[in-house]
């Protein structure tokens, strides 16, 4: 049986949320959503060959609380779906730079539409919190927040190469 080689890459920025987004209605066109205000939303194209994607999360101060759609999209030119709704919680880990990292990630409500979430790490005992999902051949990803209790919500991603 031949060997898998996995390549797993450190944290880059996505972007940093510094205002609220309503969630993204019936038009969720690439070219919609890429003329929205960059400060309501945080965007990463993915490498070719990526295969899954770890989101963190920092804010301001611990106890911050955020609601955030993750969307994703095929290609670069078509509409992005819904992965799914999440809450975060600021904790107390001290990053250097934004404040602090979020510790929990919790679905929000019965809303987690993506095919495989391979993990929410989230202890909510000041530790980083993090949002593993297979990207099932996505191209980018999208981060809003409907829900903004922070001046800043900073999101990064990791990804994963087979």
């Amino acid at each position: 049986m031949g060997e898998e080689f996995v390549s797993q890459y450190g944290f880059e920025s996505m972007g940093i949320i510094t205002a609220a987004q309503a969630a993204l209605g019936t038009d969720k066109s690439a070219a919609t959503t890429h003329a929205l205000a960059a400060a309501g939303l945080a965007r990463k194209k993915l490498p070719a060959g990526t295969q899954a994607a770890i989101l963190r999360f920092l804010c301001t101060a611990d106890g911050e609380a955020q609601v955030i759609n993750v969307y994703a999209m095929y290609g670069d030119n078509d509409h992005y779906h819904l992965a799914g709704t999440w809450s975060l919680t600021g904790g107390k880990q001290v990053d250097g730079t934004i404040g602090v990292f979020v510790d929990t990630v919790a679905v929000s409500g019965t809303t987690e539409v993506w095919p495989s979430i391979i993990v929410e790490s989230s202890d909510a005992n000041d530790s980083i919190a993090t949002l593993a999902l297979k990207t099932h051949g996505v191209s980018n990803l999208l981060v809003i927040a409907t829900t903004l209790g922070s001046t800043q919500l900073k999101v990064e991603v990791a990804r994963i190469v087979l």
